[in-house]
């Protein structure tokens, strides 16, 4: 390897004191990252990289047009189905995008549309017709949020709205991630009639406090699935198998995958060289399944990690010369 010259120290020396001070300082700091690597005046043109992780944009529903639009290279995305949705230009994309897929990290998850037994629904089309008033519990609407965007285009499916259940004299309670204590209170107390969220991994996690406590999950419908499947999310069930308080399989959709994508335009060695990278620190990167990080599982689809957007040429070389493909 050639010797570094003091501008490589410097950046690798940044690299390694911000790695660590993550690692042993998470929850003390922000979690959204802006990088960006790029050439000085005084240095041979080399192309730069730039690679955004969460935050208003590169959190939600915008990241992909970054990505597309090349004013970021590198992001993660979650679920997978909005990738699928940029990738094809429907529901909040206007345009194609010309994303690549990199790798598709595993991460199983369903939405859940979860209501109290009290109200004996049998759909949420009862809810429109009855004009219901529910106290609903959802995510944070945050800045183009992937979740609160999902479960609002469903119940716009259904001729509903979080702004008419409110005209109606309903509340809606905003939750800044799934398993938030102001949730699981209100669970426990019966505060609110209905829980329209994702993030249900987890055995112990809220969908099973919901169902220890008198409320029961919505299948939706097969027109209403047909109509998010165009858009580009894919039919899935919550299984009886894994929470045993349901009587059935519940028919949903997936909200599965974080994958790790770009743009059609990025240098073949530099999609090769992140798989690579990925490769040698498979055993430092954390994943949301609890298994060890396999790297083969990255570039198939998968149940947890779905990618239905092709791979970028680079990385697909790299997958098949190391035989994970």
């Amino acid at each position: 390897m050639p010797r570094m010259n003091f501008r490589m120290m410097r950046t690798k020396m940044v690299f390694e004191v911000l790695t660590e001070l993550f690692a042993t300082h998470m929850f003390e700091l922000g979690n959204a990252l802006n990088l960006t690597l790029k050439t000085g005046g005084e240095e041979t043109v080399l192309p730069s990289l730039s690679v955004g992780i969460n935050g208003d944009i590169m959190g939600g529903m915008k990241a992909p047009i970054e990505i597309g639009r090349r004013r970021v290279d590198i992001a993660y995305v979650n679920p997978s189905p909005i990738v699928t949705m940029a990738y094809r230009g429907k529901g909040f994309y206007k345009e194609k995008l010309a994303l690549r897929a990199l790798a598709s990290f595993p991460s199983w998850d369903r939405v859940a549309l979860v209501v109290s037994k009290d109200l004996k629904l049998k759909s949420l089309f009862d809810v429109l017709h009855r004009r219901i008033p529910l106290r609903v519990s959802t995510g944070a609407s945050g800045v183009h949020n992937t979740t609160y965007y999902t479960v609002s285009k469903i119940l716009s499916l259904y001729g509903l709205s979080f702004s008419k259940i409110k005209r109606w004299g309903g509340v809606v309670e905003e939750c800044p991630h799934p398993s938030s204590p102001q949730r699981g209170h209100s669970i426990e107390n019966r505060e609110v009639d209905a829980i329209f969220d994702e993030g249900i991994r987890r055995k112990d996690g809220w969908l099973s406090q919901a169902l220890e406590n008198g409320y029961e999950l919505l299948s939706i419908e097969p027109r209403i699935i047909n109509s998010l499947e165009k858009m580009g999310y894919e039919r899935a069930i919550i299984p009886k198998a894994q929470f045993k308080k349901l009587a059935e399989d519940v028919m949903t959709i997936d909200f599965s995958g974080w994958p790790l994508i770009t743009h059609k335009w990025l240098g073949d060695n530099i999609a090769y060289a992140i798989c690579e990278a990925i490769d040698a620190r498979k055993h430092a990167i954390p994943v949301d399944d609890d298994l060890p990080l396999d790297v083969k599982n990255l570039c198939k689809d998968s149940d947890s990690g779905p990618v239905k957007i092709p791979f970028h040429p680079g990385a697909v070389k790299f997958y098949r010369e190391k035989g994970y493909l």
